[in-house]
């Protein structure tokens, strides 16, 4: 006979997802937010400034990105509006792509294209993913809405 488990697996699945994704950002969020002017200007701004990026718009998205990191992270864990926060996430991520484009770190690239792949695995399955708190009017449409 088979040992077999209580826990149906399929919930899990999107849930470590979302919470790797979640650990991910938050931390990353917090880390840049614990020494924020050393992230703008000591590490974006330098690196940026050979590209056709003006520097006011790199500072005002180095002082926007921790906070939103970090927001992001702690939605993602808690499974709050979890698919408007995963939709977020995967644009976050691209942006993040574009600029690391822009400062041809390949290697960086491909790992910010992984969490997006990440990200859009949690999405397609967000439906089974039972783990969440709630949501926040984030609602899906019926079929007579569509």
């Amino acid at each position: 006979m088979h040992a077999t488990c209580c826990l149906d697996p399929r919930p899990a699945a999107p849930a470590l997802i979302r919470w790797s994704l979640g650990l991910l950002m938050l931390t990353s969020g917090v880390s840049k937010l614990m020494n924020l002017g050393g992230f703008v200007n000591g590490y974006l701004q330098p690196a940026f400034e050979q590209t056709f990026l003006p520097g006011w718009l790199t500072a005002g998205y180095g002082y926007a990105l921790p906070p939103i990191e970090a927001a992001l992270g702690l939605l993602l864990l808690l499974g709050v509006c979890r698919t408007c926060v995963l939709l977020l996430n995967g644009l976050t991520l691209l942006s993040l792509a574009f600029g690391q484009i822009l400062l041809k770190n390949h290697g960086t690239v491909a790992n910010v294209f992984l969490y997006l792949l990440m990200t859009a695995a949690a999405l397609w399955m967000s439906a089974e993913d039972r783990w969440v708190l709630g949501g926040c009017g984030c609602r899906r449409r019926t079929a007579a809405e569509l």
